[in-house]
């Protein structure tokens, strides 16, 4: 089977878009894993367009990672998913709301190329069964082999670890991912986080995203980043967050239980893919 597809740049995070309302057709993880397996494309996330399951809601999405394993979230996906619809006028709405395994996504289209998403507050008490207790800071102290991590951990639906530190392209992130992929603290994966903050609102972030690596920008990434940063009273409601390639703006009211993120998300090619 042939399936068409579009490719896009959220922030530096490469996205590929399926869109199963215009074409027959569904994918699976394993479809997933021969298209990279084939080199067919290189790719973060595969993001599949369905039809919504409810009236509230205008699309479905299902969010896989290059390993093939899916994904509950994809904030970066999310602002190409923005670019696709309103450039190909998929949905005659100024804004639109995407069904995910995470919650909801509101997305709007902004000027000079810039979307964004709004999406479900986080949740702190998800995920922690695994954990040790915590330390007198409220964070969660790691014992990996070399070393040990002191991280705050938040759920954006998929789970994140931060860790707040300077020289952070010093610091062997891929190295910490690996090890903490599967392990007995987050037996899922689980994306890890290294954020330095320049200001209060305005932070340096790498992170390793679980079933990718460490990724050029991470959408979900940067949303726990500032969410764990407000807790901590470190950082700002309205945050700027750089990669190294592209940034993201957050903004963050925990009592309104407002998230949401805005960026660039750009068209890069169009693909047809075999599965």
């Amino acid at each position: 089977m042939h399936l068409k597809a579009n490719k896009f740049s959220g922030s530096g995070n490469e996205i590929i878009l399926i869109d199963f309302l215009i074409q027959k057709g569904s994918i699976s993880s394993g479809d997933v894993k021969k298209i990279v397996k084939t080199g067919q494309a290189n790719f973060d996330q595969l993001i599949a367009i369905e039809p919504p399951s409810n009236k509230e809601t205008d699309l479905k999405v299902k969010i896989f990672n290059q390993d093939g394993s899916e994904a509950e979230n994809c904030v970066n996906g999310a602002r190409c998913l923005g670019k696709y619809v309103f450039d190909s006028a998929l949905i005659p709405k100024k804004k639109f709301v995407v069904e995910t395994d995470a919650g909801e996504w509101k997305i709007i289209s902004h000027p000079d190329n810039e979307y964004s998403v709004q999406l479900k507050p986080p949740n702190f008490e998800t995920g922690l069964d695994s954990l040790p207790k915590p330390n007198k800071k409220n964070r969660y102290d790691l014992i990996l082999s070399n070393c040990t991590l002191e991280v705050i951990v938040v759920n954006l639906g998929n789970p994140h670890a931060i860790i707040f530190d300077v020289n952070i392209f010093e610091k062997p992130l891929e190295d910490w991912g690996k090890e903490l992929q599967n392990s007995q603290y987050f037996p899922d994966g689980v994306n890890l986080s290294l954020a330095e903050i320049v200001t209060t609102n305005k932070i340096n972030l790498r992170v390793f995203e679980r079933g990718v690596g460490e990724t050029r920008s991470c959408g979900s990434g940067a949303c726990a980043a500032v969410v764990a940063g407000n807790k901590e009273k470190r950082l700002k409601n309205k945050v700027e967050v750089n990669f190294k390639m592209g940034k993201l703006v957050i903004k963050y009211e925990e009592n309104k239980r407002f998230l949401t993120a805005r960026g660039r998300a750009d068209f890069l090619e169009k693909l047809t893919l075999e599965i």
